[in-house]
């Protein structure tokens, strides 16, 4: 993320502040104005194009594959197989049947000669298997244990878990045993510990590698000083010394969350509380996460909805349930589209034919083979006029027009609109990608061009200590709160704030992935927005990037002076 951010005026800074809005501007910037974009033709030929993602997107020329930057800098020739995105911003790239790795920048670490190589982690280790044998590989590509494992089960919390015949053991970062494969069985390690098999005998095993035997048919490592305790063919609950919480009774136990456990009797499954408290009967056949802290039940092929406490927000009532975006899922039932927020209100627009999920306060919809988009409320905002869509990226989408004879398809062309459904860069491509910090690729006559947006703004990456860190956002001027009254036909009247809208709808935190975090937020005084983190804290290692848009208003409905404001932030242990 680049770090050239300059503040223009004095404000009061605090100490849990990410950044500091100068940012109303007395003149609106709106985004048709096209001086804002820049377009540059490359010259770099292509079939077909990707979006950007983490500085990098794909490119394809006769089947094969490249790599570009957002510079419109040709990292890599289109001479490869297969280019996947990693995590971190390392590349699987692919010739024929073998894989090798690439870096961001385009060099290759390793040329393609593993059968196969996995998503790095957090901590910048990749599983790598050569002739039926898995092995681990660093981010520099040096392999630091040579192809010798049956299986290699993912780094977590300080160790990889391997396996050779029926044998575990653990392996860390430098590829260094901390038990060799002598262990009967094993689980990933968890509040320092791991749940381990040594011959007869389960145990915890510590980060020094000291065995702990206790009396119990089968382990699972701790969550927050709770083990799952199997005993005489049942499951229970015990502390780190074996002590016992909860009597074994249940057919299995399963942590959703930290406080929150899934337990199961006779096929059916139910929730416990850290304790042992039932909170849930056993009266639903699964249990699934969703995304953002939102968890999905199901009863007789049907789809309902529990928070992350374990309260049921919606019974199963849906024949089919996405996961959550911006607080909301996208349902369908009898045909019928709609979506869900966290509090478990459905609204249901049986007008179209299809919704997809929301991104930046709307939601792209279908009605026959048009698209347009519809905002939290329903409200349809920009009509579904588009032969194609994507969905809304730092305050754009791209979108497909004919712009030749009414009836025709031979004049299709892609170009930009905002929030409003304004164009701000007409149609004059062949094709065109979201944006991603600032810039996007289209094309052109078989030729890649780059579009560029100037009114960006990126913060200084932040790193933490706190996995629990609540961000405030300072602005310099008073905040629009007003409130407005919705009279819906099928629902009656509904008083809402704007602030409640302009807090969901314009900031947003994601992962490296581009999932979004499960956060909340708060209007904390006139001036001071809050974002509380997600239910079980950030994960260590993670890179998390906070994006404003600049739908937001102050009392004099001045709107913020750049279009999107960016900041990254790790949270470091």
């Amino acid at each position: 993320m680049r770090k050239n951010f300059k503040i223009c005026f004095s404000i009061v800074l605090f100490l849990s502040i990410f950044l500091n809005f100068e940012i109303f501007s007395n003149n609106k910037v709106f985004a048709s104005q096209n001086n804002q974009y820049s377009i540059t033709n490359l010259n770099i030929p292509a079939d077909n194009i990707s979006t950007f993602q983490n500085g990098t997107a794909k490119i394809s020329k006769n089947g094969l594959y490249g790599l570009i930057d957002a510079n419109g800098k040709l990292l890599l020739k289109p001479e490869y197989t297969s280019i996947y995105y990693f995590k971190n911003g390392y590349i699987k790239i692919g010739k024929g049947s073998k894989y090798g790795l690439a870096d961001k920048d385009g060099n290759i670490l390793v040329e393609p000669k593993f059968d196969d190589i996995s998503d790095f982690s957090e901590e910048g280790l990749a599983e790598i298997s050569l002739n039926s044998k898995w092995g681990i590989i660093n981010q520099k590509g040096v392999v630091i244990c040579d192809p010798q494992f049956d299986f290699v089960y993912g780094y977590k919390n300080g160790f990889m878990v391997v396996r050779k015949g029926t044998k575990y053991g653990f392996v860390d970062k430098n590829g260094k045993f901390l038990s060799d494969c002598t262990l009967d069985d094993a689980r990933d390690f968890n509040d320092d510990y791991a749940a381990v098999k040594k011959g007869s005998a389960w145990g915890l095993l510590d980060k020094s590698g000291n065995f702990t035997a206790l009396n119990f048919d089968e382990m699972k490592s701790p969550e927050n000083g709770v083990v799952p305790i199997k005993k005489d063919k049942k499951w229970g609950l015990a502390d780190t010394n074996g002590k016992i919480i909860m009597e074994p009774k249940y057919d299995d136990l399963t942590f959703l969350n930290k406080n929150l456990i899934k337990y199961t009797n006779d096929g059916k499954v139910g929730t416990l509380d850290s304790t042992g408290k039932a909170l849930l009967d056993s009266d639903y056949d699964n249990i699934t996460y969703n995304s953002e802290d939102m968890w999905t039940v199901s009863k007789n092929g049907l789809f309902g909805v529990l928070d992350s406490s374990g309260k049921i927000i919606a019974s199963p009532q849906f024949d089919w349930i996405d996961t959550y975006t911006e607080g909301k899922a996208i349902v369908k039932s009898h045909d019928r589209y709609g979506f869900i927020d966290k509090s478990g209100e459905i609204t249901y627009k049986s007008e179209f034919d299809k919704i997809y999920a929301f991104q930046e306060g709307l939601a792209r919809v279908q009605k026959g083979n048009k698209y347009g988009f519809i905002n939290d409320r329903g409200d349809t905002i920009i009509e579904p006029t588009f032969d194609a869509a994507s969905d809304f990226k730092e305050g754009l989408a791209a979108v497909e027009k004919n712009n030749g004879p009414e009836g025709t398809t031979t004049d299709l062309e892609w170009g930009y609109i905002d929030r409003l459904g304004s164009t701000t860069i007409g149609y004059d491509f062949d094709s065109a990608s979201s944006f991603d910090n600032g810039c996007a690729l289209t094309l052109k006559d078989n030729n890649c061009t780059l579009v560029k947006n100037s009114s960006i703004r990126f913060i200084s990456d932040k790193t933490e200590t706190d996995s629990s860190k609540a961000w405030k956002i300072h602005f310099n001027n008073p905040l629009d709160d007003k409130t407005i009254t919705y009279d819906y036909p099928d629902k009656g009247k509904t008083t809402i704030s704007s602030i409640d809208m302009t807090m969901q709808n314009n900031i947003k935190v994601t992962d490296s992935s581009g999932n979004y975090a499960g956060v909340t937020f708060k209007f904390e005084s006139p001036d001071t927005i809050i974002i509380n983190p997600p239910y079980n804290g950030y994960e260590t290692n993670e890179k998390y990037t906070i994006t404003v848009l600049n739908d937001i208003e102050n009392k004099s409905n001045q709107k913020l002076d750049s279009y999107v404001t960016k900041m990254d932030f790790v949270i470091k242990k």
